[in-house]
């Protein structure tokens, strides 16, 4: 009896000090066509995937401020471009935006 129960106690400690991973979930709902859609879920994919969308969101907002913070300089500014070869004979290219 006391072996047993001892096994039990070693048991229930070695399954409660496990570590626990992120199980996928099994998600309900409908569908782009309408039908009733059953489907497994990684939660970590799922926060990857949020993460990627958030960036993509930050990038465009970055990328439309650029824009408009440029756009009133558009007429009177031009870009140079100055293509130099150095010592060792390679090509060095620079970009000057130069504003009259």
């Amino acid at each position: 009896m006391t072996k047993t129960l001892f096994l039990a106690a070693v048991a229930t400690g070695l399954l409660a000090s496990a570590p626990t991973m992120a199980q996928p979930q099994i998600q309900f709902g409908i569908g782009p066509d309408g039908r009733p859609q059953i489907g497994v879920g990684d939660p970590a994919e799922e926060r990857r995937e949020r993460w990627r969308q958030q960036r993509a969101y930050e990038a465009g907002r970055r990328d439309a401020m650029r824009e408009e913070r440029y756009d009133v300089y558009e007429t009177r500014c031009r870009n140079i471009t100055i293509q130099e070869e150095d010592r060792r004979g390679r090509t060095i290219t620079r970009r000057i935006r130069r504003c009259d």
